[in-house]
């Protein structure tokens, strides 16, 4: 049982993340204080115990420093906001501290994953669809490499690679980085994971993907896997997914679709046809701590074969844990790569079981229009200029001042975001396409306004200014 002081130190702690949620929603965005700084501030020592007096002045040190992401400011990342049924669940989930190994562990808790699961898998166009939550994309894409190297290489996962076939997998040159990491998680190595041409705009060019496969094979490898991107990280396109099922079926391989970013898009009639042609995948990335504003993580993989999550991760010494064969539809540990687990279904629940089908359909459908908005005020400025034409919810521009030559762009792009941190004005990222540095904004908060984003490209104007002041002042 709690003590009376428990009690009233969670109450008040509840009422700073209250103050937190308020302050949070404010239009400024917090300073980013040095890491010296923050050591200066912070005991980060364990050693002698605290009262709770001492520990909520810690909370309030931890907060102060924190990135505020819920503020409409923040567009540094594939997510942003802040989530009341979001918040929630997490709070329940921490609260009651369940597994999702067993049914007897989380009763409610495996009910919601699956209907989840069976709802996403329709959405893709699954017939027979099964799925499980983990840890994140990367973790998701590992998943689908190993589900595909079973197929390839049967009883790989007891056998190991040792005298097998050289596998190879393709992805394109802007697929996500968790592709490389999986190629040599599972046995195969960095070498054999090929990068694929990408187009002008961004998307995998599928006659370079059949050129590099037919040479594999001539080369005496063996395809397995191709891996299409729903919207790529930086640039935020497409990959052609109806084309590459077509190439996926010609040669057996396992076909999937990293819809992490944009895999959400499938919830709007006016977008999902983003993802036409999903339903001739074999697997799914799709991560709705991104475009479906739940907190991190949330992220599920769905296989079209139902069992085949279970084959590759059914393993002897388990009987203390699972006790039946009546229970092998709904203890979820069978399918999964985790043993423990915490429960990510609760929250993704509630959100979508608070605002429906449409209700998800209307504000991914806003932040699209939020998205075309800020393409428009790059395309009418005559200081700034688009490196990618906008497909989805990545504006991609750098800033082209006429006080500085063409090759000085790169770096007053980066130059100003930086100012822009500094400044505690706004958060926002910078990358890379083809060579030319650029600011990416990310358009993912539900609460952003047209308001938000003059407020931001204000920023980049006034922040540009002053830095132009400084240099020839």
């Amino acid at each position: 049982m709690l003590t009376p002081n428990e009690i009233e130190f969670i109450k008040r702690v509840h009422q700073r993340i209250l103050e937190y949620i308020e302050k949070g929603k404010e239009k400024g965005f917090n300073d980013l204080a040095t890491i010296d700084y923050i050591l200066s501030d912070i005991d980060f020592s364990i050693d002698d115990p605290h009262d709770f007096q001492e520990m909520e002045n810690f909370i309030d040190l931890y907060m102060s420093h924190s990135v505020n992401t819920i503020s409409t400011n923040f567009y540094n990342q594939l997510y942003s906001g802040f989530s009341p049924m979001g918040y929630v669940g997490e709070a329940i989930t921490g609260l009651t501290n369940n597994s999702m190994y067993t049914k007897e562990m989380s009763p409610a808790a495996t009910l919601m994953e699956q209907s989840l699961i069976q709802k996403m898998s329709n959405l893709i166009g699954y017939e027979n669809g099964f799925g499980t939550f983990v840890p994140g994309g990367s973790n998701a894409n590992l998943i689908a490499m190993l589900c595909a190297r079973e197929r390839a290489i049967p009883r790989s996962r007891e056998k190991g690679l040792f005298n097998s076939s050289t596998l190879v997998a393709f992805i394109s040159e802007e697929a996500h980085y968790s592709f490389l990491k999986a190629g040599y998680q599972i046995g195969i190595g960095l070498d054999n994971i090929i990068r694929v041409p990408c187009d002008i705009n961004g998307r995998m060019d599928v006659k370079e993907l059949e050129k590099m496969i037919t040479i594999s094979i001539e080369k005496g490898k063996e395809p397995f896997f191709v891996g299409a991107t729903a919207g790529t990280t930086v640039r935020g396109v497409f990959d052609p997914i109806n084309k590459i099922a077509n190439l996926s079926e010609k040669y057996k391989l396992w076909f999937h679709i990293d819809g992490s970013w944009g895999g959400s898009t499938l919830l709007s009639k006016r977008h999902s046809h983003l993802v036409k042609g999903s339903e001739h995948s074999d697997s799914f990335s799709w991560c709705a701590h991104k475009m479906m504003g739940v907190p991190i993580s949330c992220t599920a993989l769905i296989t079209k074969q139902h069992d085949f999550l279970k084959e590759i991760n059914c393993v002897e010494g388990t009987d203390y844990l699972f006790h039946g064969n009546e229970n092998e539809q709904t203890d979820l540990g069978l399918y999964s790569f985790q043993c423990g687990r915490r429960v990510d279904a609760l929250k993704l629940w509630l959100a979508w079981k608070h605002v429906g089908d449409e209700g998800y359909e209307k504000k991914i459908n806003h932040l699209f229009t939020m998205a075309n908005y800020a393409e428009k005020k790059v395309r009418n400025s005559e200081m700034l200029g688009l490196v990618s034409p906008v497909e989805s919810l990545n504006i991609c521009f750098r800033i082209q001042h006429n006080k500085f030559g063409n090759d000085e762009w790169d770096d007053l792009t980066k130059k100003v975001r930086d100012k822009m941190i500094k400044n505690g004005r706004i958060m926002v990222n910078h990358a890379t396409i083809d060579g030319l540095s650029c600011i990416r904004l990310i358009t993912v908060n539900f609460n952003l306004s047209e308001e938000d984003i003059d407020y931001f490209f204000n920023q980049v104007e006034d922040s540009t200014t002053e830095f132009v002041n400084e240099k020839f002042n």
